[in-house]
Order: C-alpha cells, then structure tokens, then sequence
C-alpha cells in the first residue's frame, strides 16, 4: 500500500532540475587526455590503491575469528596469515588491472556515459547531461576470478595457521572475504552502476517529473565533480535511500554520503535533501537473504519478503511519511540485487512497464553478459 504515494502531485509543465546550480570546484587534476594516458592512469590507481594492506590485516583478522582460532593461536598465525592474504589480492589486483584495461566492455577508461533509457530519462525531467556526469557501469568481474579468489585466499589462511575449519566456518570466512573483495573490486573499477526511470504520471512538489535513480555505492561519493554530490548540488536528487544493512566493509563509504547530505541541509537550513538509512532502523528488513537460496524459498518465506520489501518501498516512496519533493535515488552495496528488485517492483507497479524489459534492464545492472557469462545473476531474484 503505497497509496499516499501514488496521489503525490499533479499534471503540470516540467521545470528544469538545473535552474540554480552551485558551482562544483575540484582541485583534482584534469582528467588524461588520450586513451593510453588514460589506462595508465587507472592501472596506477589501482596499483598504487593504499587500502589493501589494512584491508588485507583486517580481513585476516575476520577469517581468524570466523575459524574460532584461540586468541593464542590467531595471534601467533595473524603475521604470516596476512602475508597470505596480502599475496592474493595483489594477485588478483594485477588480474583486474589487464580485465579493465584492455579496451573491453568492463574497461573502466571507456566513456563515463549512462545508457539510452537513462539518458532519456534524466532529458525528460530537464536534467543537463553537459553537467551531471557519471557511468552505468556494471562490474562483477570475469570467469569467476572473484570467487576464485575468494576461496584461495580461505583455503591459504586455513594451511597457514594449520587448522581444517567445518563447513560452518568456511561458510562465514566466505562470506566475510566476499566482502572485503567486493569493496576492493568497486574501489579499483569506479563503477557507479547508475540507472534512471521518470515515474509516469508522477510530479514532486513544484510540478517536475519525478526521478527515480539507482546507483552503486560509491567510493567517490562525497568527491567534488563526482556523480552523488552533483546530483544533489544541482537539485536532481532530493532524497537519498541506502538500502543496504549487511555486513560488508562499506560503513565508511556510508557515512560520507550521509555526510554530504547532512552538511548540505546544514548550509542550507532546510529538510533537504533527506537520507534515509536502512542501518539506523532498529530491525533491519533482511529480505535480501530470503531470495539468494532456492532451497529455502518456503512459502513462508517468500511471504515475509514481500511483506518486508513492500514496507521499504514504501519508506522509499514517501520520504518522511510525506510525498517527494524532488528526486529519489535508491542503492544498496553493489546497485545489483536489492536496488535492482526494489527498481524492478516500482517500475511494474508504477510504470506498468513490460516484464521483458524490466528483466532485461536487471541483468545489465548485474552485469550479464550472456548465458555462461551471467555476472552477478541471481535466478530467485
């Protein structure tokens, strides 16, 4: 039940999102001119990223404790675990930096560009795509590398401090080294995964087409230039909802969209633009896990996730119990498969939108290739 939503906002002439812009300044350096300047630029991003030795400490640490190691024993094993730890991501860096590099479909110096829906989208609602720049990027890497990585690297630490964990504790270092290996992936590629539908028949409070946008979180968010703060800065997105409440590394990407949005409403003296945040609520609505297990796909189940992505769709669709003023932009970790479901539902619902195109739309934002090369695909979703 989304009806508050659905009465928000009547018929009228679009205005433009543009019409007093702040001035973006950024003291980073032009961006390369050529395609060669521009991959070796990336390739010395990448190489030269200086998280993955803390990253690399602090997940040795978390696949110690997913072992349940005595604090003796994950103390004597954490310096030589690490190092193995440390060898596989570098690894697996140079393995990404030939992936995006190379002038292929995941080469991240190719064009920052959305797609033609979300083009047309931004076009309808008066957006100056001169002046909001950013990708559709989809990245979930090639032939399983991540996976692969992923289990080398639990397999490696196991060897090294001696201990043979149960399948339980195999299953918690998977899901822990997941984590710290996606946040590496978008930190190194800089997708954004952006996407953008106008809400048909939908208008904010000052008779403009709404917008709903779907991203990735991001590392750069809280950059001068970047996608996040110039969506806000010129007035195309007023309400920000991060979906995403698990437990990959990503709390301090969070806080720094958070922040920009909080210092804005500051500077401003306004209510806007609003943020809301999936972890601040007391019980996280943890749907997500209901729908990655065919296994456990229960009727009790399938019920309890509807029930809760209905109730965030609602949160979403009326920012503070109240109609949106402007813009809504949605994303969890990587803009796959909360946003990608949530965006999917609110489309049908709202658009009526052809299924066909809606699934279409999901597996480029999970960064489907084709059947073999299925990127993040998940069937239940």
């Amino acid at each position: 039940d989304v009806g508050s939503f659905m009465g928000c906002g009547a018929s009228a002439p679009a205005k433009p999102l543009v019409e007093a812009p702040r001035p973006v300044t950024s003291d980073a350096a032009p961006p390369p001119s050529s395609s060669v300047e521009q991959h070796a630029a990336i390739t010395a991003r990448i190489m030269n990223n200086d998280s993955v030795v803390p990253m690399s400490a602090a997940l040795t640490r978390k696949i110690l404790k997913a072992y349940a190691l005595s604090t003796e024993a994950a103390y004597a094993a954490e310096a030589h675990c690490t190092q193995v730890v440390e060898a596989q991501i570098r690894g697996w860096q140079s393995f990404f930096v030939h992936a995006v590099g190379k002038g292929g479909p995941d080469d991240a110096a190719s064009p920052q560009e959305f797609d033609g829906p979300t083009q047309q989208a931004f076009r309808t609602a008066g957006v100056d795509l001169d002046r909001l720049k950013g990708n559709g990027r989809a990245y979930w890497g090639e032939g399983g590398e991540i996976i692969k990585t992923r289990d080398r690297i639990i397999h490696g630490v196991a060897k090294a401090c001696g201990h043979t964990p149960t399948e339980e504790q195999l299953g918690a270092a998977k899901y822990a080294t997941l984590g710290y290996l996606v946040r590496l992936m978008f930190d190194f590629h800089r997708g954004q995964n952006v996407g953008a539908v106008v809400l048909k028949g939908k208008f904010d409070t000052e008779g403009r087409p709404l917008l709903l946008v779907r991203t990735q979180c991001m590392a750069d968010a809280a950059e001068h230039g970047s996608f996040y703060r110039t969506a806000l800065e010129l007035g195309v997105v007023k309400h920000v909802c991060n979906l995403y409440a698990g437990h990959f590394p990503l709390e301090d990407w969070l806080e720094a969209e958070a922040k920009v949005c909080a210092d804005m409403r500051d500077a401003s003296s306004s209510a806007l633009p609003s943020y809301f945040d999936e972890r601040a609520r007391k019980m996280t609505r943890k749907w997500r896990r209901m729908v990655d297990d065919a296994d456990e796909w229960t009727e009790a189940n399938k019920r309890n996730a509807m029930m809760l992505c209905a109730s965030q769709i609602k949160d979403l669709l009326n920012p503070n119990g109240e109609p949106p003023k402007g813009g809504i932009l949605i994303h969890c970790a990587g803009g796959m498969h909360r946003t990608g479901m949530i965006y999917g539902i609110i489309r049908r619902y709202v658009n009526d939108d052809p299924i066909d195109e809606i699934v279409a739309d999901y597996k480029r934002h999970v960064d489907w290739k084709a059947e073999g090369a299925v990127g993040g695909y998940e069937e239940l979703n």
